[in-house]
């Protein structure tokens, strides 16, 4: 070339199979030879393999022809359920083993195989498959299976296990039904003396606990009522007599603090000091000031605690002053005044009142210790009630249930006697074979064509490889995209043929 050009590198995945193909076209003798080669050995292969045959017979899961609202069965469960119990009773050793022995199965593998390998071919060779109906809820019907290499004892070995399950679904179902009403018997001959034994304890139980029953809880509970109402009366009386004895001790401390009062002053006339204007002890004006104080407050009461100490200090001063004229003022007759008269009649009535309040209030207590005595035992008997009457509710508990149990088992021992006479004259849901199985035509496997067109696909696939790898290992250059991006191609040269090279 004259001039140069530089080429747009195409894009890798077009080099890659511009190479790919150039390499298959460089090895496409190679290729085919393979191909045709493992093809035939495919076809080969295919035409050797031995034909199984497989026959399936078609059971039916007939349904019951008695309503159930007439009889109920006792066998109950789901078909398929029941139909995996029953494979395994026909799949057991001794049965399948004499399935094998009747049609002489499996002769030329005895002498190879352990009688173990060959229940479990028989086992694999055997094939269970559930037809459900079209509202796909329930099981109707099911195929059972069987393959080998001759057609006939397939169908026959197919027929003979149909039977089999038919047979064993009846034994079946019979033994369950006898069963069913034979633990009846035993359950309700045993219910039968529960039911015995609880009437006998609640008549026991009645005797025992005649009038303290929870028939009587409403005559408690009014007792306790009026019971409640008199003893709140009592205590409402007995507040209103501690309110008038705490008002008489309060008239009564201010008529003494009075008469002490008037007594000073009398003294004072005595002893000629009429005339002077003195005062009142501040002792006696600070004990009644002290007991008015107590009448209202506890006494912790800082107040009172202070009038107490300033009652202490005065007496202490009173005490200190001389005492001669104290002595004549002792010694010399205190007359008597009208005013000094009444308050010691006021004051001996009040004594009088108060003595009558506590004996009054005395009465009370009396009284309401009664009533709460009287009220505390009508408690203890309420409170025992829900315990009789839980011990009564569980001997009737336990009376009803045991009469239900009764009545239950002898419903449930005459449905099941029903539905054991249902099972042997053969009117329950049970199996029948509705299709026997026939002697196949056609072999189920090898799938020849199938065989053989893997082996062919195969073959190309392997002449590809094998192509691939010859020209990956000659290393040599296919085209010129696969030069680096940017590489100038000044000339091209074409492919020059050897005689007698190899290709």
């Amino acid at each position: 070339m004259n001039e140069t050009a530089e080429l747009e590198a195409p894009p890798q995945n077009s080099h890659q199979a511009l190479t790919i193909i150039r390499m298959l076209w460089n090895r496409r003798w190679l290729i085919a030879c393979l191909w045709l080669f493992f093809s035939v050995i495919a076809v080969v292969v295919a035409r050797l393999l031995p034909a199984v045959y497989k026959a399936e017979a078609v059971v039916l899961v007939d349904s019951q022809k008695i309503p159930e609202a007439y009889v109920s069965p006792t066998v109950q469960g789901d078909a398929a359920d029941r139909l995996a119990l029953i494979s395994q009773s026909v799949m057991t050793s001794s049965r399948l083993l004499a399935v094998i022995d009747h049609f002489g199965l499996y002769r030329g593998q005895r002498s190879s195989m352990t009688q173990d390998e060959l229940l479990r071919k028989m086992r694999q060779d055997i094939s269970v498959s559930f037809e459900k109906n079209w509202t796909g809820d329930r099981m109707k019907a099911f195929r059972l299976g069987y393959q080998g290499r001759n057609p006939k004892i397939v169908a026959d070995v197919a027929n003979r296990l149909a039977s089999l399950y038919v047979e064993e679904n009846t034994i079946a179902r019979e033994s369950q039904a006898e069963g069913t009403v034979q633990f009846l018997t035993r359950q309700l001959q045993e219910a039968k003396r529960s039911l015995d034994e609880q009437e006998q304890k609640v008549a026991r139980f009645k005797q025992e606990h005649n009038g303290s029953l929870p028939e009587q809880e409403n005559s408690l509970l009014g007792t306790l009522s009026s019971t409640s109402v008199e003893l709140q009366g009592v205590e409402a009386s007995i507040a209103r007599a501690q309110e008038n004895k705490l008002s008489l001790e309060a008239a009564l401390a201010a008529a003494e603090s009075s008469e002490s009062a008037v007594r000073a002053s009398l003294a004072r006339e005595a002893k000629g000091l009429s005339g002077t204007t003195s005062s009142v002890p501040r002792s006696v004006t600070l004990g009644e000031q002290l007991r008015a104080l107590r009448l209202r407050y506890t006494p912790d009461y800082p107040e009172v605690k202070a009038v107490e100490e300033q009652l202490a200090e005065a007496r202490r001063e009173e005490a200190e002053q001389p005492a001669a004229p104290a002595l004549a003022e002792t010694s010399r007759p205190i007359r008597t005044s009208p005013e000094l008269l009444q308050l010691r009649e006021r004051i001996a009535s009040l004594k009088a009142q108060i003595e009558v309040s506590k004996h009054q209030i005395s009465s009370y207590e009396k009284q309401r210790d009664q009533l709460s005595a009287q009220l505390a035992e009508t408690r203890e008997r309420v409170g025992r009630l829900p315990l009789v009457e839980q011990e009564m509710a569980d001997l009737k508990r336990n009376y009803d249930e045991s009469a239900a149990n009764y009545n239950s088992l002898l419903q449930k021992q005459l449905a099941a006697g029903m539905a054991t006479d249902m099972e042997r004259s053969q009117k329950s849901e049970r199996f029948t074979i509705i299709d026997p199985a026939r002697p196949p035509q056609a072999p189920e496997k090898p799938k020849r064509l199938v065989i053989a067109l893997i082996g062919s696909i195969a073959g190309l696939f392997l002449g590809a490889a094998a192509g691939l790898g010859l020209e990956y290992r000659k290393g040599v250059l296919l085209g010129e995209w696969e030069l680096p991006a940017g590489t100038l191609v000044l000339g091209r040269v074409p492919p020059i043929e050897q005689v007698g090279a190899e290709a």
